[in-house]
């Protein structure tokens, strides 16, 4: 396996449990929770809309709408630097 591929995992993994923390720390979990996944939700479907014209394209499964649910719009930033520096 690559190594770029595992260091990539392994911030991944770290930019989740950064996430999770702070929504535990806010006393609001679940609110904070259902903003951050419309917000992430949005931004995905807006980067497709607009990636049409720049030639910028994530594909919609349930990978990329974890990601942007969970992590928001720097999870879709995250996305974007995937598809970017992977391909």
């Amino acid at each position: 396996m690559n190594s770029g591929k595992i260091l990539l995992g392994v911030l991944f993994a770290t930019y989740i449990i950064v996430i999770f923390i702070a929504y535990f720390k806010s006393k609001r979990f679940f609110t904070a929770l259902l903003f951050t996944a419309l917000q992430g939700v949005c931004a995905l479907f807006a980067v497709n809309l607009i990636g049409k014209y720049i030639t910028i394209h994530i594909p919609i499964n349930a990978w990329t709408l974890s990601v942007s649910s969970f992590g928001g719009i720097s999870g879709v930033i995250t996305l974007l630097l995937c598809d970017i520096f992977m391909n």
